[in-house]
């Protein structure tokens, strides 16, 4: 599900300017249409601005996505160096686990994996806003279920009531 980033919304439409001396708000017809230009250029500004700020964080993205192609074909290219380096005669060649289990060095990965990938300081406003709002809801949560819980055991206490006087 993709995350809202911005929100365009007309903003400010119907402002109205103080009126004049004799209290009407616009004194002919070219005065309206003056004021109707002006904020139709307005919310056009306003809509190029967001136009802009998009296309300048797609550019981000694409530069971004270009550093990272050019990073993994100069791995891409290293490997198959690598590769083509080795003598196939003479690496031993593993084909059954009986083999494996018998060497006494096994394969272990040289890096540590990351365990929290999506770190505060990375997430996007969006996500962090998520993040916000499903710790608030947690925390009614848990109140809720504390409130649950006491009133559970209000509810569950048993009162007996013993009457003094005899049976008849």
């Amino acid at each position: 599900m993709p995350f809202a980033k911005r929100i365009v919304e007309p903003q400010l439409l119907c402002r109205h300017h103080i009126p004049n001396d004799e209290g009407l708000l616009f004194e002919d017809l070219c005065a309206i249409s003056n004021v109707v230009l002006s904020r139709t250029l307005r919310q056009l500004s306003d809509l190029a601005r967001h136009a802009c700020s998009l296309f300048q964080e797609l550019e981000n993205d694409i530069i971004n996505t270009n550093q990272r192609v050019w990073v993994l074909q100069n791995k891409i290219v290293e490997i198959q160096q690598t590769a083509g380096a080795l003598d196939p005669k003479k690496e031993a060649v593993v084909s059954n686990l009986d083999i494996e289990s018998k060497l006494s060095l096994h394969y272990q990965a040289p890096w540590h994996q990351q365990h929290n990938v999506f770190h505060p300081c990375t997430r996007p406003p969006c996500l962090e806003e998520l993040h916000r709002n499903a710790q608030l809801s947690l925390r009614a949560l848990h109140c809720e279920q504390q409130c649950q819980r006491s009133t559970s055991r209000e509810r569950n206490r048993v009162t007996i009531s013993i009457s003094v006087a005899p049976p008849m």
